[in-house]
């Protein structure tokens, strides 16, 4: 079989088949990462395309043996593109080109260019070479930069009939307004624990239900940590958040060693950790739930008793300033000790 679907995916799955004769020309597969929307994404184009569609496979996959689906499995359909950032280095953490997708190039880190938007115009509006339909994938659809959001926009304005565009987001605010009016949203929400923790098991990933929690119940996040060894790189991290320290010097520089020591540890990562850690700590506070560190709730509920709710909703918006400028900034460890000294003004802010 050319592609598989995930057990959480099968009712938005039967949905989209149940009403496969009006589907819209624009969709944006959109939800959390490490959901696997890029393997849905491939599973159902193929599907669309596949030629032996009245004698598919069961639950309505491709059937797998056609031209067309042999075609997918070589990376050689002439009606099928994958438009994706094309830089030669991987991406930090790919965890949306899950195992049942067929093997792929790598993305790179950068946008999503103008000229690979314009290069669509011919598959677009030549025609079918099969006399059927035609898919592109955009992914992730929101590093389109904005000329390449705009090119786009020129031709879902006006798209030939059997021409179909699938968006796979992770980050559905960071499409523009006009994409977004243009396209139907398919919303894609974490499974259930018990069904994500019984894939799990499934894949040989024992005891991942931790990391499961750490990366908010998205299966394949978890997977990627757990054959990255990624958990107790985590707990490295943020132990020096757990401590009540004192010295935004001394904070930064325990991450700056782990930055240089940590194969695979980025900036991003670094950061994602600390405001899953404020996150938690503004939720406890709140109303004594936690969504990430269980774990840690004796280190958070000491923590939280000198915090003050509105400090630490002011520490969680500096995040987002930070992670805006992470991925290039200027000076690293000028960063590191900008994240420590928020973290610890929020800290011996006082009790409310």
């Amino acid at each position: 079989m050319l592609t598989s679907i995930y057990e959480w995916q099968t009712t938005l799955w039967e949905q989209l088949l149940s009403d496969i004769e009006n589907l819209p020309h624009a969709m944006i597969l959109a939800g959390p990462e490490g959901l696997g929307k890029l393997a849905f994404a491939q599973a159902f184009a193929a599907r669309l395309l596949c030629e032996l569609q009245d004698r598919a496979a069961p639950a309505g996959l491709p059937c797998g043996r056609c031209r067309s689906c042999t075609w997918l499995a070589s990376g050689n359909h002439p009606d099928f593109r994958l438009v994706q950032p094309d830089e030669e280095e991987p991406q930090e953490e790919n965890t949306e080109l899950a195992r049942p997708a067929p093997a792929l190039r790598k993305p790179g880190q950068g946008p999503i260019r103008v000229e690979q938007i314009r290069a669509l115009n011919d598959f677009v509006f030549v025609g079918s070479h099969c006399h059927g339909k035609r898919i592109a994938i955009l992914a992730p659809a929101e590093t389109m930069n904005p000329a390449a959001a705009n090119a786009l926009l020129k031709i879902l304005e006006e798209p030939p009939a059997g021409v179909y565009f699938i968006l796979v987001t992770s980050s559905w605010s960071q499409l523009i307004p006009t994409v977004r009016s243009r396209c139907r949203k398919i919303a894609f929400g974490r499974p259930e624990r018990a069904l994500a923790e019984k894939w799990l098991a499934g894949e040989g990933l024992k005891g991942a239900d931790e990391m499961l929690q750490l990366v908010g119940g998205a299966p394949l996040l978890a997977a990627n940590w757990a054959e990255q060894g990624r958990l107790e790189t985590y707990k490295k991290a943020i132990e020096a958040l757990s401590d009540k320290p004192d010295d935004p010097v001394a904070m930064a520089a325990k991450w700056s060693a782990l930055l240089k020591t940590e194969q695979g540890f980025t900036l991003v990562q670094l950061v994602e950790a600390v405001q899953k850690w404020i996150y938690d700590l503004l939720l406890l506070k709140a109303v004594g739930e936690l969504r990430y560190h269980e774990a840690w709730r004796k280190k958070l509920e000491l923590l939280a008793t000198s915090m003050s709710a509105g400090g630490l909703m002011t520490c969680y918006q500096d995040m987002f300033k930070i992670k805006a400028v992470v991925r290039h900034p200027l000076n690293t460890q000028l960063l590191l000790e900008d994240l420590a000294t928020r973290y610890l003004r929020t800290i011996h802010a006082g009790k409310n």
